[in-house]
């Protein structure tokens, strides 16, 4: 199944599909839990602030897409579960690395381990790297690797399902990375910068006593 989402449709689901395992008290939920979910400060990157309105449409239009359906069943309130899972063909443990991408950005390996853990992920690197694979081995890639950017020793891999969110987390990457370029060189600079007037300072003074000495003499 070929599929681009926004990034409130993306945020919507994954939303779904980890409180459906996180909190199957709760589950399936209301907009209005569905919308909190969507917009926690904890466990989310980017983080977002949509409103009731942007999570309703975007409720509707998974519904086209077959990923969210409704369900009515002993509340008067109407509730939402995902699809996610059986219509792009996902074990749970690669569902889970595909949500922890879509909640979290971009990750490592060891991260995604802990990030995908909660949601019945895979129990060790070698398995967070076959659900890696499965996404990636798909006639269009659901997850892939990031370029390494500078100053970083682990590789990070991002989602490849909402190619806008994708996109700015690697903008943001690139900046903070340049970022952190800069400012390691203007520190260098300006300890050189020191170190020369120190030694300009030094000079000076024993300019100044020689002078003085020979005056002396």
């Amino acid at each position: 199944m070929s599929l681009t989402l926004s990034s409130t449709q993306a945020r919507v689901v994954a939303s779904l599909v980890e409180k459906s395992i996180t909190t199957p008290q709760y589950y399936p939920l209301t907009t209005n839990a569905l919308l909190a979910a969507c917009n926690q400060k904890s466990a989310r990157n980017p983080h977002l602030n949509l409103t009731e309105g942007e999570v309703g449409g975007a409720l509707n239009q998974l519904e086209e897409l077959r990923l969210v359906k409704r369900d009515n069943q002993g509340s008067r309130a109407q509730r939402w579960r995902h699809q996610f899972q059986h219509e792009l063909l996902l074990k749970p443990p690669v569902m889970a690395v595909l949500a922890a991408l879509i909640l979290r950005g971009p990750q490592t390996l060891a991260e995604l381990r802990a990030h995908a853990a909660p949601m019945e992920g895979p129990d060790d690197t070698a398995g967070v790297l076959a659900a890696l694979e499965d996404l990636a081995d798909r006639a269009t890639p659901l997850a892939g690797q990031m370029p390494r950017q500078m100053g970083q020793s682990a590789l990070r891999y991002t989602q490849l399902i909402c190619p806008e969110t994708a996109e700015s987390t690697a903008e943001d990457a690139d900046y903070s990375a340049a970022s952190h370029s800069n400012q390691t060189s203007s520190s260098a600079s300006s300890g050189l910068t020191a170190r020369i007037e120190a030694l300009e300072a030094r000079v000076a003074e024993l300019e100044s006593r020689l002078s003085q000495d020979t005056s002396g003499t």
